[in-house]
């Protein structure tokens, strides 16, 4: 994983994810903590992008702390109707992950939305799209939210 990234590409991972400073000038904050300019730190982002590493830098909300209302669902779909199934699931602005799995349901993605009415409409109009059953898998309880990868 860390094949061809230099130690400070490497530190730069490490330090966005776990110390992103909220401050005026953050990449200035992150330079100064690697002994680097912030339009190289910058650059640094960009390429790690570009490469694949960064998907996005930004904030996580906790959805469901401000009201938020989400849920895990999940299809089945036939082998030659995964790509036009998953384009249909990831127009939906709510949809944050979406996942092809082995096995019968074979799509698993999550959905949020603002409230619970909401949620249902669109799991409902999801469905209808597909014109296959969507399972419901409300979570019961949140135990974790996140993982940081020490890439040293």
């Amino acid at each position: 994983m860390t094949e061809g990234l230099d130690k400070i590409d490497i530190e730069l991972m490490n330090l966005m994810q776990n110390y992103f400073p909220l401050s005026r000038h953050p990449y200035d904050d992150i330079a100064k903590r690697l002994g680097l300019k912030s339009n190289n730190v910058i650059s640094r982002l960009k390429n790690l992008t570009e490469k694949g590493l960064i998907r996005k830098v930004g904030a996580i909300i906790a959805a469901n702390k401000i009201g938020f209302k989400s849920i895990l669902a999940a299809v089945s779909i036939p082998d030659e109707f995964i790509e036009e199934a998953a384009s249909i699931i990831n127009s939906y602005k709510g949809v944050t992950h979406n996942y092809l799995r082995e096995g019968t349901p074979n799509i698993w993605f999550t959905l949020t939305e603002q409230d619970e009415e909401t949620l249902l409409a669109n799991l409902e109009e999801i469905e209808n799209k597909l014109q296959s059953k969507v399972i419901h898998l409300p979570a019961e309880k949140i135990y974790k939210i996140g993982v940081k990868f020490d890439l040293r």
